[in-house]
């Protein structure tokens, strides 16, 4: 088998991973704040929010909050920082974990919607977004990378100008975080800076959050309530963080699987699995290059694009594509739309859509080769 589908979700844990889990699932484990024992528990949370603070440049590990996943944390900030009458950009690569909630408030009157238009490859052009805000823009939201064509968005520029203008920003890192190198230039000027778990982070799935600003903590407003074992004497959520929003039981394997995953990280330089992943690519587009019969989407330049490449075969429906390379090879992709119509839409790929290929942490040069290979047999 050869796996080639790291977008949607890395396929196995890494050995220090499971071996801290297995250590904790033998042990006791039970809530934070609520008993002496769950002691543990609040230590394992602020144990993986030191790690995520220090990959996401947060001045304050209290600034990193978890929820299940990079839709919920787009849903709570969505709706946590839009007001009726606002105006909310966002770009044409989305995905539908921000698409969605943002056509369902369209829908419902509470906000207008402007598409920052892409081009076809996914690129955007910042001074896109300077000529779209209006007077009563109050939200950007934007991915790092398309999670179809692997285009990097220029998020630093964006959410300067977003900024500039007193406009908020949500950036989405589902498809970068752990995999490129974080600075305090693209991620410090970022309001809500959104992640998963299960993706370059080498978490477990179910778990995610986000890290967010002081202003933009203060301006969301709880999208859930609930039990925090704090301030309970009140009715209503308390102000402070990180119980402002993490009301409930938490997932605390989940997040020891991240803290474990994120110190490994960290120590192996996120420059270093930047460099390899970026080779691996760059290997897979230039063999693309030799196929006639194989459409290549997103930028050919590796240093403009994260992992995920999307193509075309000739004479091939994506999904019998994609059938047809596991079946007889063993190569696991993903076909079809990828919960991104507007990205599909933008590249010209919509409605059939594209098989996806995305290497990641276990994958060699020969599995490239032998993709390559599986291809130019179909």
């Amino acid at each position: 088998m050869i796996y080639a589908n790291y977008a949607a979700t890395s396929p196995a844990l890494s050995p220090g991973v499971v071996k801290e889990l297995c250590e904790y699932l033998g042990g006791t484990h039970l809530n934070a704040a609520r008993n002496f024992e769950g002691l543990e528990a609040g230590a394992i949370a602020l144990r993986a929010r030191k790690a995520l603070a220090r990959l996401f440049n947060a001045a304050d590990p209290l600034q990193v909050l978890f929820t299940s996943g990079a839709t919920q944390s787009l849903n709570m900030a969505i709706n946590g920082l839009i007001r009726p009458g606002d105006h909310v950009l966002a770009t044409m690569v989305e995905h539908n974990a921000s698409a969605r909630p943002l056509e369902a408030l369209r829908k419902n009157s509470v906000i207008e919607i402007g598409w920052l238009q892409c081009d076809s490859d996914g690129s955007l052009d910042a001074e896109t977004l300077r000529k779209a805000i209006r007077k009563n823009t109050r939200l950007l939201v934007m991915s790092h990378a398309s999670n179809v064509l692997g285009t990097l968005l220029p998020a630093a520029e964006c959410c300067r100008i977003a900024r500039e203008y007193g406009v908020l920003s949500i950036l989405d890192t589902a498809q970068t975080a752990g995999v490129l190198p974080v600075t305090g230039g693209d991620w410090g000027i970022a309001d809500v800076i959104v992640f998963t778990g299960h993706k370059g982070l080498g978490g477990l799935a179910g778990i995610g959050g986000f890290v967010i600003g002081d202003g933009a903590s203060r301006e969301m407003r709880p999208w859930a309530s609930g039990g925090t074992g704090s301030a309970s004497g009140s009715l209503d959520m308390p102000q402070f963080m990180p119980d402002k929003f993490e009301p409930g039981t938490q997932n605390t394997i989940g997040i020891l699987s991240l803290a474990v995953s994120v110190e490994e990280i960290l120590r192996a330089g996120v420059e270093n699995i930047r460099e390899r992943e970026r080779s691996l690519t760059a290997r897979f587009i230039a063999g693309l290059g030799e196929l006639k019969k194989v459409t290549r989407y997103g930028p050919l330049d590796p240093d403009r694009r994260a992992a995920p490449v999307s193509v075309v075969v000739q004479g091939y429906d994506s999904g019998e594509a994609a059938r047809q390379l596991f079946e007889t090879r063993g190569i696991i992709t993903r076909s079809g739309l990828h919960c991104s119509p507007l990205a599909h839409k933008t590249a010209g790929t919509y409605p059939g859509g594209t098989v996806r290929f995305s290497f990641g942490r276990e994958t060699t040069e020969e599995d490239i080769d032998a993709v390559l290979e599986a291809l130019s047999d179909l």
